[in-house]
Order: structure tokens, then C-alpha cells, then sequence
């Protein structure tokens, strides 16, 4: 991670945006649809591994997306 370029860092930022996006929906899914078995109450239910890796993969794009804005673009000088 240490060793990419600005673009790199960006395209890698695009890339786990999407794919925190994706995982959004699956929450959003799960939120609406799944209803807490487990204090057997009406309150929907989303499993904190789905939280975890929606937490995680937007905190890394983050970092993509800060390192991409903090290093010279290729070809440009800063």
C-alpha cells in the first residue's frame, strides 16, 4: 500500500467505495427484512460480521482516497 502511486491509490479507493456499497446493501437488506431472533424482539437484525466489513472497507477507502489526494498525481507536479 505504502508503494502506490496517487492513481493507484485512487483507482483503490473507487474500487472499495463500491465495494463498501455493495455491503451497504446488504445490510440495508438484512436491516429490513430480518427481525432480531435473538432478544425475540420486532427491532430488525444486522449481523455485526456484515457491520464489521462495511466499517472496515470504508475506513480503507478512506485511506486510499486521503493517500491519493496527499501524493503528486503521475505526470502533474505538484
Amino acid at each position: 500500500m505504502i508503494d502506490m502511486t496517487a492513481d493507484e491509490h485512487a483507482a483503490r479507493a473507487a474500487e472499495l467505495t463500491a465495494e463498501a456499497e455493495r455491503l451497504y446493501q446488504i445490510c440495508l437488506v438484512d436491516y429490513q427484512t430480518n427481525i432480531n431472533e435473538d432478544d425475540h424482539s420486532d427491532e430488525p437484525y444486522v449481523p455485526s460480521a456484515d457491520l464489521a466489513m462495511l466499517t472496515a472497507t470504508t475506513q480503507l477507502a478512506q485511506v486510499h482516497a486521503t493517500l491519493a489526494l496527499q501524493l503528486p498525481r503521475t505526470g502533474s507536479p505538484r
